[in-house]
């Protein structure tokens, strides 16, 4: 990540000091400050990735945040050195040729978040090639260029001080279809490689590619582009939710008060908003960490008799990957129905070897893609084996989360049921699988939801899902949920970042005298830099209203759940921040069962235990960048 990030700096000429910036502008001064006709830039110039074009956007830059966000201190990401290490990269094929190889494209130094951050999970189309050049120069790719360098100079080399004209030209560079090649031709113009970080040719055009599309996403999320639908404003967002929430028929409660999860008709209205039916006869066990995990992940697809289902963010191509990978392959040699859907653009850096592998051995593998909304990203993990046993929570399957090998060990959460829910389980897979079989046109078969009988166990459970184009209904249950606690809500989640309803659900909670326990990742433990700012900027407000805060040491924390009262609780995939709403597909599982809460509850303490424990909201020291200004107001749906 600490790469990708150097390269938005530098991208962005947003060197850590002025000196930085009046190098770059003094290497450019060369340039004319008027328009005149340009002449080929000398630098070859990489094919570019296709974007559709035709779009006219509106020349206005400014996107819609929250308010809470705008009023933040300001963001930061530090400097830091990057190695020119070199980069294996091949073609990646294009999404629509299901069937076809995936050959690697690795960038170890990339983890699930950065990918997403940097827009890899919404990367549509063919990544740059070594030796993929057009001789021929591009009159219009130039002029951009040129446009760009010289708003650059007049500024004195300070983008912040001409945001409005650069995002001016991105815009109407992204109406062209030029977007990627000019963000391409600019990181390899002369006269800027040498105030960029050493990297080879082929990661610098990647990262721009990658950069380019994330841009387009926010231009067209802010319905600047004709044709476009935008998005509901954040603070329009919170009014509406809140006032959802305030529609209840039960009053929220206080400490020395029964929780509302213990009111029937509460029960009731949580299940009417998120539209997600409890379900009885369900047994639920916590998965505490990546070994208890994949025991039972790998000891469920060894027994298997019938199906293995899989959706995955990931796949990856290290120990995990292939173990999995191996079992997988042996079990549709028995003659089992191995299927498995993950994201449609992360293959681009992880697990296409992988992936190629057991396509090549006969498993049925669809790479998610919406053809209609090109931005939106596969985020789900489930394990759905035989239609009896299922998995689901935070984890892909790579060795970060596994702990296989000698490399990070990230913290994590799953959570593993039978019952009747996983007959919901089972429904939504199929729903997604047959869809994207279908729009895509593969020869895969599709997928049969089976009976599924009780369990022995008394948990009452829901699965919920969202698809970024509808309502944020998990955001919903987590401010339902938030409303209903009486005594305590513990937290713990990668990326808290507090969307104004959220905070206001917090707040709320606290100023009734409920415990908040709240557990994220610190700028030592975060796998991408880029977000630690915003998450200590949502922190000062609530330890300021009584909030308890701990930041993870060592490694990432990379769990999502929270429980409420010891009696309710959340496992899923979703991240608290604002790309889990705008862009991905997510899915929790509620849960009432004071046992499952209370194994929940018992690892959140332990996790709290092992943290660094925040009283001081000065303590938190949130720095500054002119980068971050930019991400906070222009990016902020990406984060």
């Amino acid at each position: 990540m600490r790469d990708r990030a150097a390269l938005l700096t530098a991208l962005l000429v947003l060197g850590p000091a002025a000196a930085a910036r009046a190098g770059v502008v003094a290497g450019l001064r060369t340039l004319p400050v008027a328009p005149v006709p340009v002449p080929a830039l000398s630098a070859p110039q990489v094919r570019p990735t296709a974007l559709p074009g035709g779009l006219m956007p509106s020349l206005s830059p400014a996107l819609a945040v929250p308010s809470p966000i705008l009023a933040a201190p300001a963001l930061l990401i530090p400097a830091a050195p990057v190695a020119a290490a070199p980069v294996p990269a091949s073609a990646v094929r294009s999404l629509t040729a299901m069937g076809a190889a995936l050959p690697a494209l690795r960038a170890p130094a990339l983890s699930e978040m950065s990918l997403r951050l940097s827009a890899g999970a919404a990367f549509d189309g063919e990544a740059p090639r070594p030796g993929a050049v057009d001789p021929a120069p591009n009159p219009a790719v130039d002029a951009f260029v040129r446009e760009l360098l010289v708003i650059l100079i007049k500024a004195g080399g300070d983008p912040t001080k001409a945001e409005g004209e650069l995002i001016e030209v991105l815009a109407r560079a992204h109406a062209a279809g030029q977007l990627a090649p000019v963000l391409q031709a600019l990181v390899a113009d002369p006269r800027v490689v040498p105030h960029l970080p050493p990297m080879p040719a082929e990661k610098r055009a990647l990262y721009a590619a990658q950069f380019a599309f994330m841009v387009g996403a926010e231009l067209e999320g802010a319905g600047r582009i004709p044709g476009t639908k935008p998005f509901e404003t954040w603070d329009a967002m919170a009014r509406r939710q809140s006032a959802l929430i305030a529609g209840s028929a039960f009053a929220s409660r206080g400490p020395g008060e029964a929780s509302l999860f213990t009111e029937p008709g509460f029960v009731k209205e949580y299940e009417a908003l998120t539209g997600a039916a409890f379900t009885d006869d369900n047994s639920a066990t916590p998965l505490i960490d990546g070994p208890a995990s994949f025991k039972v992940r790998f000891g469920l697809m060894r027994k298997a008799r019938k199906s293995i289902h899989i959706q995955s963010w990931a796949f990856y191509d290290d120990a995990t990957g292939n173990a999995a990978a191996d079992l997988l392959i042996a079990k549709k040699a028995e003659g089992l129905d191995v299927k498995i859907m993950v994201d449609g653009k992360t293959p681009a850096v992880h697990g296409a070897a992988v992936l190629a592998r057991m396509a090549a051995a006969g498993i049925e593998i669809v790479y998610f893609n919406d053809a209609a909304r090109k931005y939106d990203g596969l985020h789900t993990k489930i394990l759905l084996v035989d239609g009896v046993h299922a998995i689901i929570g935070g984890m892909n399957f790579g060795d970060d989360y596994s702990h296989l090998g000698a490399g990070k060990k990230w913290r994590d959460t799953d959570l593993y049921y039978r019952g009747r829910v996983v007959g919901q389980t089972a429904r939504f897979m199929a729903a997604l699988w047959n869809a994207q079989v279908t729009a895509q046109g593969l020869p895969h078969g599709l997928m049969n939801p089976m009976a599924v009988r009780p369990a022995s166990g008394k948990a009452r459970m829901s699965v919920l899902a969202d698809d970024p184009e509808g309502e944020a209904t998990i955001m919903l249950a987590y401010l339902k949920a938030i409303s209903g606690a009486s005594a305590v809500i513990n937290i713990e989640n990668a990326y808290l970042i507090t969307m104004p309803q959220l905070r206001e659900a917090l707040l709320a909670a606290l100023a009734r005298g409920v415990k908040v326990n709240i557990l994220t990742n610190s700028a030592e433990s975060i796998d991408e830099p880029i977000v630690i700012a915003p998450i200590l900027a949502s922190l000062p407000e609530l330890i300021a209203a009584g909030a308890t805060v701990a930041l993870k040491r060592g490694d990432t924390v990379h769990s999502k759940f929270m429980t409420v009262d010891g009696l309710f609780s959340i496992v899923g995939s979703f991240n608290l921040h604002p790309r889990s709403i705008r862009y991905e597909f997510e899915l929790i599982m509620s849960t009432l069962d004071p046992r499952v809460a209370a194994r929940l509850d018992a690892a959140f303490a332990a996790d709290m235990a092992a943290a660094l424990p925040v009283t001081d909201p000065a303590a938190l020291a949130i720095p500054d960048s002119p980068l971050n200004r930019i991400v906070r107001r222009y990016l902020y749906n990406q984060l």
